[in-house]
Parts: C-alpha cells; sequence; structure tokens
C-alpha cells in the first residue's frame, strides 16, 4: 500500500466572508485583525464567544494558536477550538483532529481525531474528507473499511482538493478485482483491504455506522500500547498490551479505565490447590493465592483470589506452581490515556475481539523494577464491576438462533427450552448471544487443513459465515486465525461447515429469552455441563 500523509496541520485563516454579519461586528474584528489591530478584534471576539457564537470561538482559538494580541497558548487554542467546534464550526472540528492526531496539546488518540475528522466531513470540510479517507484506508483510528474510504476521498475529489485524486486511484488498485471475476479465496479471505471487492459507484452513500447496544465500552489499546495493571493500590503487576490490541472498558475512575483484555491474563497458583479433571480443573481451596510469579517471595506479587470450586485452565508448570487463567474477580486496570477509545461497538470491533479471544493468552503479571508513576484505584474504594454479559435461559422450545438480528436472517442453530445462555449485546428487540455448544458456521474449504480427527484454519482473518456463500444472504458472523482448532461437520461443494465453541455469536428475539438478576451458581452448572458435553 502507498502510504499518503495525512493534512495534520491546523487550519488557522481568517476570512471575513466566511462570517456571517451580526451587525458586521464580526466582519469588522477580522478586519481588524488582518490589519493587526488585535485588541479590537479581540474584545469583539471575547463577547461573541461568551455567548456562545462559533465562528468568535474560532477566531479567538486562532489568536491564541497564533500567538497575536494574546500570549501564546496552544492550551487556550484548543480550549476555544474545542468550543467552536462542540457549537458546529468545522474548520475547529479539523482542527481537534489534528491535535489529537499528532497530540498537540492534547494526548494523542487516532480515535478521537477520525471521530472529529467524521464530524467535520460531515459538514463538507473537503481536508477531513481526505484525512477520514486515509484512516479508512489505513485502519489508523477506525476499522479498515476501503468502502467508507472510497466514499470520503469520492466527496474530496468532488471538492478539488488537491491529492483526492492521487489517493482515489490507490484505493481502486486496493479494492482488487471484480467479484464475478475475482478467485474465492480473494473475497474470502477477511479484510486484507487488498482483496476486498469494490462497489459499483465509488460516490454510493455509505451506510451509517451500525453500532451494538453493550454493557461496556469499545477500544483498543493506543499508539504506544498499554500497560495492564492488576490487584489493587500501588500494584506493580503488569501485562503489556500491543497497539491495537481491542480492549473492553468496564468502568472509569479517575484516569484509570476497568478493563477486560481478550483471553484474559494468565497467573500462577500453588499446584496443591488445583485438581485436574479431564481437560478441565478446579481450584480446590477457599481464597486461594494468585501470583505474578512461581513462588511466594517478595517479588512475586498477590494480582487476586479463588473462591473455592472455580474453573480455571492449565497453560502451564514449573516445579510445584501451575500457571493458570486468572480468577474471575481480577479486575485490571488501564490508565485512559493509553487507550483510543471507540465511538460504539462495532461488528468488526466485535470480530477482532472474538479472533484476539481465541488466541491462547500471552500476556501474564509482571514485576517491573521501578515503581509504578500513576496509582491505580485501591480496592477499598471499588464498586462491584458490572458483567460483561447477563446470563439467561432460553424461554421456549425451538428457538431459532439467525445470523442477524432479522427474521429474514440464515438460521444456524435450534434452542431447546431451558439452555443456558450469554447475552453479550443488543439492537432493538434481539439479543446478541453465546451458546454453550458452540455454532455451526461455513468457510471456504480451502482455507481449512484436516489431519485426521482434527482440522484447523491455515490463514489469517478468515470469515466465518452464516450460508455456504458470499451472497448478501450470508451472514459474516466473525474471523478465524491461522491455528484456530476448529470442528469439522459436513461439506458442501467447496465449503466447508465447523463447529466453532468459542466467542462466535448470534441473534434471538429477546421475547424468547429469560433473562436473570445474577450469574446463579445453577446457571453456572448448567452452563458448564453443557459445555463440557459439547467438547467431547
Amino acid at each position: 500500500m502507498c502510504a499518503r500523509r495525512l493534512a495534520g496541520a491546523l487550519l488557522v485563516a481568517l476570512l471575513a466572508a466566511s462570517i456571517p454579519a451580526k451587525g458586521d461586528d464580526l466582519a469588522a474584528a477580522v478586519k481588524a485583525y488582518d490589519n493587526k489591530d488585535y485588541q479590537s478584534a479581540l474584545s469583539i471576539w471575547r463577547g461573541y464567544a461568551q455567548e456562545g457564537h462559533a465562528e468568535a470561538q474560532y477566531a479567538l482559538g486562532v489568536a491564541y494558536y497564533k500567538g497575536e494580541g494574546v500570549k501564546q497558548s496552544l492550551d487556550q487554542a484548543i480550549a476555544w477550538f474545542r468550543k467552536a467546534a462542540d457549537n458546529g464550526h468545522q474548520i475547529a472540528m479539523f482542527n481537534l483532529g489534528a491535535a489529537y492526531w499528532e497530540g498537540r496539546g492534547v494526548r494523542q488518540n487516532y480515535a478521537q481525531a477520525a471521530e472529529w475528522w467524521r464530524r467535520s466531513a460531515d459538514k463538507g470540510e473537503a481536508v477531513a474528507q481526505y484525512n477520514l479517507a486515509l484512516c479508512y484506508l489505513s485502519g489508523k483510528g477506525v476499522e479498515s473499511d476501503l468502502h467508507k474510504a472510497s466514499h470520503w476521498i469520492a466527496l474530496a475529489v468532488a471538492q478539488n482538493h488537491p491529492d483526492a485524486e492521487q489517493v482515489r486511484l490507490i484505493i481502486n488498485k486496493e479494492m482488487g478485482q471484480s467479484g464475478a471475476e475475482a478467485d474465492q479465496s480473494s473475497r474470502e479471505n477477511s479484510t486484507d483491504s487488498s482483496k476486498t471487492q469494490p462497489q459499483a459507484s465509488l460516490t454510493a452513500q455509505v451506510d451509517t455506522t451500525d453500532y451494538v447496544d453493550t454493557n461496556y465500552t469499545s477500544a483498543s489499546a493506543g499508539a504506544g500500547g498499554a500497560v495492564a495493571r492488576l490487584g489493587g493500590q500501588g500494584s506493580s503487576a503488569v501485562s503489556r498490551l500491543t497497539s491495537g490490541t481491542p480492549v473492553r472498558i468496564v468502568k472509569t475512575s479517575g484516569k484509570w479505565s476497568e478493563v477486560q483484555v481478550p483471553g484474559g491474563v494468565n497467573v500462577w497458583v500453588y499446584g496443591r490447590y488445583v485438581s485436574e479433571l479431564g481437560t478441565s480443573a478446579r481450584i480446590t481451596g477457599d481464597g486461594v493465592r494468585a501470583r505474578s510469579r512461581p513462588s511466594a517471595t517478595a517479588n512475586s506479587i498477590v494480582v487476586g483470589r479463588y473462591a473455592k470450586g472455580e474453573s480455571v485452565r492449565i497453560t502451564a508448570v514449573s516445579g510445584d506452581w501451575k500457571k493458570v487463567s486468572a480468577p474471575r474477580a481480577t479486575r485490571i486496570w488501564i490508565l485512559s490515556r493509553e487507550l483510543d477509545i471507540h465511538p460504539g461497538v462495532t461488528q468488526k470491533w466485535l470480530n477482532r475481539w472474538q479472533a484476539a479471544s481465541r488466541q491462547e493468552p500471552t500476556s501474564e503479571p509482571q514485576t517491573p523494577a521501578g515503581a509504578a508513576s500513576d496509582t491505580a484505584p485501591s480496592r477499598s474504594s471499588e464498586k462491584e464491576s458490572p458483567a460483561l454479559f447477563r446470563a439467561a435461559v432460553v424461554a421456549e422450545p425451538n428457538v431459532k438462533i439467525h445470523g442477524r438480528p432479522d427474521p429474514s436472517g440464515a438460521v444456524i442453530a435450534l434452542m431447546d427450552m431451558n439452555t443456558p445462555i450469554k447475552i453479550i449485546g443488543s439492537k432493538g428487540r434481539w439479543s446478541m448471544v453465546q451458546i454453550p455448544a458452540g455454532l455451526d458456521v461455513w468457510v471456504w474449504g480451502k482455507f481449512v487443513d484436516e489431519r485426521g480427527d482434527e482440522a484447523s484454519i491455515n490463514r489469517d482473518r478468515v470469515r466465518i459465515r452464516s450460508l455456504p456463500s458470499t451472497t448478501k444472504e450470508s451472514d459474516v458472523l466473525g474471523v478465524l486465525d491461522s491455528g484456530a482448532i476448529v470442528l469439522v461437520v459436513s461439506r458442501k461443494g467447496d465449503w466447508t461447515r465447523l463447529r466453532v465453541m468459542n466467542s462466535v455469536s448470534g441473534w434471538i428475539r429477546s421475547t424468547h429469552l429469560r433473562t436473570l438478576n445474577a450469574v446463579t451458581d445453577e446457571w453456572q452448572a448448567r452452563w458448564t455441563a453443557a459445555r463440557a458435553l459439547a467438547a467431547r
């Protein structure tokens, strides 16, 4: 992909013709400013700015940015640009985007940059449309989407942005072959932008982002990655996340965000307290300590405690110690400034989360030499965190699970009455759910390697579908990465039907479910039993 530089510099020109006259005062202020009579201009702008006039607020931002008539202050400039942007000023919106992109006067945050550019682009600002197209082309700050990139660059071309036509040619090239002639692997292999089918028209309108209602906020580790801290106040037990790792924000406390990370983290437990039962394991004591290292020495931090009978997954053994999945009650904290927070939960973000969750956790608590410069919230001041799913049971017999929240969507499973269900999101009258037995999905057969009774995916970002086709009726339910272990159920032509146990979700009419107030012992036991039965 040919790299293009975004137009990141702030726009700070003042044009009298662009300011609607209000007793001609504002136009006169611009004229005075151009004649270097800054005090006269500022006295007019301040009055109107206090009344909430966007043009006056933007003009004060320009004055502080340039240091003309006032002491130069980037902080003041950003503050006035923000006020103007909140009142609908499209250039101020662009400037906030540029500030977030470059980390000038604010903490660098690509997602915030893209969001401000989107607002500016919606109002017709050509340079914002150009930048937003490059964001969608590169996948920086937003989910990579060539169709949206082509939409925004077409608008910039129509406004004669000087570099837009060249970028449009790059996007056309990235979008690749026509759908009728393309090789199936190009069409089915994931989100690789160079293999996405082109739209018929580059100027076609892009649908409004389709958000899913959840009880968490979607985010990603920022450009410099993120440090996740486990345990209470002053804890130095950390797990490091690479840039772009999807993160669920459960709640915020001051400058900290309590999060969930895909796959969780691994900790160490003294082996005598772990009982293995076939492929599963349980904690045999109450209040068993989870540690950052396989020892009880001072440099092995206690990061949590287990309840008796809690299920764990064993990933390694070191002497008398076992590395296992962290306790369910473990809280993970990340400084909010290290995260790119997204406007909402999209299906593409969910696909990334699901793909990351299927990988074996590689992160585990570490104990760095230096003390933390920021202190995570103390346990004593914490309230109980909201669950990331709601427990429910199927309330009727033979309930259909669909590939999308629409009765015309493909039916991907039938559920018996009283089956335990996890509700992980909702949209209107529909609930997004996960079921204990997993879901049967379809992938293009060439992406599945079979070795005896085992099968695995041989390519990254392979789409899983509700039907054995690429038509619009076949919903994309997620993606699988290379190495993912799957169970082959059946075949149809060039397609293979798989049973996927983890992280694939479907949709059920909410009226077919009975939601519980909490995760009860009975519900958990039935969920665990159903999972164990399906895994045989």
